[in-house]
Formats: C-alpha cells, structure tokens, sequence
C-alpha cells in the first residue's frame, strides 16, 4: 500500500514539475526588442509554424534552423511570429550570438489581438 502511494505521489510531482516547464517556456525576457508594427515598413519576418517554434532550442544555428534569423533591424535579437493551436499570435525574439549564427536565449511575447467592429 504505501509504494503504491508512493508512487502516485512521485507521478502527481513529475505531472506538475513537466507542466510548470510548459508554460515557462512561453517566457518574455527583459532583452526582447520587439519588431516594428507600421503598416509603413518594409521589414518582412519569418513566419514559422507553431510546432517548428516549439522545437527551436539554445544553440540553434541558422544553417540548422528552417527560417532565416532575420536581426537586420535589430542589434539585440532576430524576430520571428508564429501562431498557437490556440490561435494565439506570438513574436519570438532570438538571442543571438556574438556573430549571429547561434540561438543563446529564446523570448516569446504574445500579441494582443486587434479587433475591428
């Protein structure tokens, strides 16, 4: 009886300890710049599908990754968007190395969603 508890309990934390990194991973850092939102600009940045961003990990290279890292307009973090299941809208900054060819850190920033009446 009390290795069955036991492990009921031992599952009841692996649960909780594997969803709070879940939702942990849709994190906004302080060093995120997010990208210019004018309809007047003529920056274009990657669109990647949901599960391809939730596969993007440190260390990521461009020549390894399926989008460009598009930094261009900013020396902080490359940006890319992506859209949840949920069909929540998300920019995606990338820290990148020093020669920006490797993912050092991932921030993620939901966007509010504009409705029009």
């Amino acid at each position: 009886m009390n290795k069955i508890i036991a492990l009921f309990l031992t599952i009841s934390f692996l649960t909780i300890s594997c969803n709070q990194n879940s939702d942990s991973k849709l994190e906004f850092k302080k060093w995120h710049k997010s990208a210019n939102r004018s309809p007047l600009s003529s920056t274009l940045y990657p669109y990647v599908e949901w599960n391809d961003a939730m596969n993007i990990k440190i260390g990521l290279t461009e020549k390894n990754a399926k989008f460009d890292f598009q930094y261009y307009h900013h020396p902080v973090n490359a940006i890319i968007f992506t859209k949840s299941p949920e069909n929540e809208n998300y920019e995606i900054g990338l820290k990148l190395s020093e020669d920006k060819t490797e993912v050092i850190d991932i921030s993620f920033l939901k966007l509010e969603t504009i409705t029009t009446e």
